[in-house]
């Protein structure tokens, strides 16, 4: 009996094991918000518990994330494979901060039409009633900003379905 014992430990942690989920690779995917994406080739997912007030794409939703060097993004896809929501972040330095914001914007424009300008350093698209996307540049932290010294970061927020007007913006 005393061999037993260890031999139904070993079985039952062992099928503990077989049952955990493990990050997936990342699906096909559709949308608009497509062509905004660039490492979700990398992306490792993971079912997301996700909810929305209003159903408007099919759970469930899976949470995609992938970084590399001083980029991340993270994608929340729906079961049909759309991207329904896509947030990135660049760690930026003083120096190359506005040239950086200029060119993403520019980038965004070229694919979404003319952007509303929130102030020098954020703009929105709002397309219809489905696409909001928010660029925003900012420093990471109050401190040294009045020498325009530390990390910048820049982050994009794409959101395609149904819109609050007051989720977002400016």
């Amino acid at each position: 009996s005393s061999v037993r014992f260890p031999a139904v430990v070993v079985l039952l942690t062992a099928l503990a094991c077989k049952h955990d989920e493990k990050p997936k690779a990342a699906p096909h995917i559709s949308g608009p918000l497509v062509a905004l994406m660039s490492l979700h080739g990398d992306a490792t997912c993971e079912v997301s518990g996700r909810t929305y007030a209003t159903k408007f794409w099919q759970p469930p939703y899976q949470a995609c994330r992938a970084s590399s060097g001083d980029m991340t993004e993270s994608a929340e896809i729906d079961a049909d494979s759309v991207v329904v929501e896509l947030y990135n972040t660049w760690a930026l330095t003083p120096a190359n901060h506005a040239a950086t914001f200029s060119q993403a914007e520019s980038e965004l424009s070229q694919l979404f039409g003319n952007s509303h300008q929130c102030s020098a350093t954020k703009s929105e698209w709002r397309l219809a009633d489905t696409l909001h996307i928010v660029l925003q540049v900012k420093p990471v932290s109050d401190v040294g900003t009045e020498f325009d010294e530390g990390p910048w970061r820049m982050t994009r927020i794409a959101r395609l379905g149904p819109l609050d007007p007051g989720t977002w913006g400016c």
